[in-house]
This record gives C-alpha cells, sequence and structure tokens, in this order.
C-alpha cells in the first residue's frame, strides 16, 4: 500500500505518527511525506525565516530514512496557513502525487492553528480526489483513501477511537525525532525538552491500550470514504 502522512511542520510526523509509519513500512509499504509549511519561523537562535526553513527541511530529509519515504515540501509560511483556493490546490495534489491507500493529519480540535488548518484542507480535499475538474496540476486517483486523524497536542480534546501498539518501534520513533536538532533549543522556549513530552503520552496512551507504548487516533467518516480499519497495522 501507500501511506500518506501530511502534517503541519517537520517533526510533526515524528511525534504523532512515527511509530504507525515505522509499522507500515516494516511490512513493506511505501511511505509518503508531505509538510504545508517548513516551520520557518520555529526558532529564536536562527533569525532569518529563509535559513530556518532550510535546516528545517534539511532534518525532516534525514528523518525520513527511518521510514524510507518520500517527501514534498508545501512551503506556506509557519503560523500563517491559510484555507485558500492556492493551498487546497497544493495539498490536493500531495494526495494525488502519494496515491495513498491510508492517510494520516492533525485533528480538526487542535489548538495549533496550522494543525488546525491542515486538517481542514485534508479533509475539504478528500471528496476532490477523483474529480475531474478540480484545479490541480495532477491527475485524479480511483483509490478511496481511508483518513485517520492523530491526537492533539498533549492529548488536549481528543478521545481516541483506535490505538497501534508502537513498543517494537518506540526507540526508531524516539531517534527520528531526535533528528529535528533546531528544534531542542526552540522547545526550551516553550519548557519541554524534545521527545520527552512524546514519551509520556506515548506510554500513557499505552497503559489505556495494554502496552508499553502506543499511539491513537480517530478515523475521518464521509461518505464515499468511510474508514477501512482493516488497512492499519
Amino acid at each position: 500500500m501507500n501511506i500518506l502522512a501530511i502534517g503541519a511542520h517537520p517533526d510533526d510526523i515524528e511525534y504523532s505518527v512515527g511509530g504507525t509509519l515505522l509499522k507500515y513500512a516494516k511490512q513493506g509499504h511505501k511511505i509518503f511525506i508531505a509538510l504545508t509549511t517548513s516551520g520557518n519561523t520555529g526558532s529564536n537562535v536562527m533569525t532569518n525565516p529563509d535559513e530556518i526553513g532550510r535546516t528545517r527541511e534539511a532534518e525532516m530529509l534525514e528523518a525520513a530514512k527511518t521510514y524510507g519515504a518520500e517527501l514534498r515540501f508545501l512551503r506556506n509560511n509557519d503560523e500563517r496557513l491559510m484555507d485558500t483556493d492556492e493551498t487546497r490546490s497544493q495539498v490536493l495534489d500531495a494526495m494525488r502525487w502519494a496515491n495513498p491507500d491510508v492517510i494520516f493529519t492533525h485533528n480538526h480540535t487542535d489548538e495549533s492553528p496550522d494543525h488546525a488548518m491542515t486538517s481542514k484542507l485534508v479533509r475539504n480535499m478528500m471528496l476532490s480526489l477523483p474529480g475531474r475538474n478540480q484545479r490541480a496540476s495532477l491527475p485524479p486517483i480511483e483509490k478511496k483513501p481511508t483518513l485517520f486523524l492523530w491526537e492533539n497536542g498533549l492529548g488536549v480534546d481528543f478521545v481516541p477511537e483506535i490505538y497501534i501498539d508502537i513498543t517494537d518501534e518506540f526507540d526508531a520513533k524516539y531517534a527520528a525525532l531526535q533528528n529535528h536538532v533546531s528544534q531542542k533549543a526552540w522547545m526550551d522556549v516553550f519548557g519541554s525538552e524534545l521527545g520527552e513530552d512524546m514519551k509520556i503520552m506515548a506510554m500513557f496512551r499505552g497503559m489505556q491500550y495494554g502496552c508499553k507504548y502506543a499511539e491513537c487516533f480517530r478515523a475521518f467518516k464521509i461518505h464515499g470514504y468511510m474508514p477501512n480499519y482493516k488497512l492499519l497495522p
């Protein structure tokens, strides 16, 4: 299968769905990653947004080697992502590019504006995947992918529907996150050590599910694209 993860920022994938992507990769499935922004304001050390964006994209390229993933950068401005005709076309193209069987993205109630907007764009373009008259650079796809939404930061305002045991994948997930070296100083601004909150949440969800570490999701449900839970690893 083709598995697509669409995140707002370069480290969102490792935080939220990295363990699940690793399980898919181990099973021989192809991983695709698209990012709506390059996180080009996510630093108080670097002062040039272009430099920040280039640095974070390079870090994401290293992290993506963990999954053998193909990457697509949409390069909208960090914390300024909007629902426009252009961004809808960008996201639709990214989805068609991956020709996915399964898509993962943010949950729409996430308080991060870029996270919530990325979720909105993905959800709003699901019904446009087969549309021949949509404004897009790539042709329609015939698949009807299942869309899963990963949990909000720190699990705020999120009730899990599905759990994935990532105990065997957790160390590799954590190591992949550490590729985002620039974010160590940025996380200090918010009183957080890179990866430690992720570890706590993975342990918490694991305790709920009956394993050591877990990731959790909710399924997107709409006529014509009702979820196929059997596609989960």
